[in-house]
């Protein structure tokens, strides 16, 4: 199983972003890459804030929705649609050059890796979310689940899906597939390519272990075991 954990970091690499704590805060996957977490798998956590470089993000702006928004590989927008900072054509370069490039061949290797070996791979890819959506996101003004899965036609076998989801469920979690978010990161070298690369998105609502202020809540380490339990199950 991989885990892949993009949008965890708050590394900005010393650039001076404006806004740059409230947008950190609120863009940020926050401890991510510590409340998923499983025995004998490996985990790919990208290790530069997505202000900088989202690595969930088509290379090509053409290719991504969320390049209309200024939010593409490299973000020069705010949540709240003012101006972040400027990107030059040079600085994008040198972001997809050694930042995104690097990171997805290491997924791409992983997987490579884990078909060799096993036959088959698992991605999981981990984020959260905040319950209160942005004026970008599609469900603004509308209330969030406990959990959101995202899928792939291709690549999320109905079964996986639905072990997923029955588990959350089972803890008494609102859950929804492919709502408020969609889809789940998988290799361009496999995409539609090989079944044997299966993966599963998985969304938690942030209010389920923190605060808005970007502190851990007494809930943390049941929702951390919780992951655990399902992630162990799913190897």
């Amino acid at each position: 199983m991989i885990l892949h954990v993009p949008h965890a970091s708050t590394n900005l690499l010393n650039k001076e972003l404006f806004n740059q704590e409230r947008e950190l805060l609120r863009m940020t996957d926050h401890f991510t890459d510590d409340l998923y977490d499983a025995r004998n798998v490996t985990k790919i956590v990208f290790g530069v804030s997505r202000l900088i470089c989202d690595v969930e993000r088509f290379e090509n702006d053409e290719r991504e929705d969320m390049s209309r928004f200024g939010m593409g590989v490299c973000y020069f927008s705010d949540s709240e649609g003012q101006k972040l900072r400027d990107v030059s054509v040079d600085e994008r370069k040198n972001v997809i050059e050694n930042h995104y490039h690097p990171h997805h061949q290491r997924l791409s290797d992983a997987v490579d890796e884990e078909l060799q070996n096993a036959g088959s791979a698992l991605i999981v890819d981990c984020h959260s979310f905040p319950d209160s959506p942005y004026l970008f996101n599609g469900d603004f003004g509308k209330k969030r689940p406990d959990v959101c899965l995202g899928t792939d036609s291709f690549h999320t076998p109905k079964e996986l899906h639905d072990k997923v989801k029955k588990f959350f469920l089972l803890k008494g979690y609102d859950v929804r597939t492919n709502h408020p978010y969609s889809g789940t990161m998988v290799p361009l070298k496999h995409y539609k390519k090989n079944a044997n690369a299966r993966s599963i998105m998985i969304e938690v609502n942030r209010k389920l272990y923190m605060d808005e202020q970007g502190y851990k809540t007494e809930h943390y380490p049941t929702l951390k075991k919780e992951l655990k339990e399902l992630l162990a199950s799913l190897e």
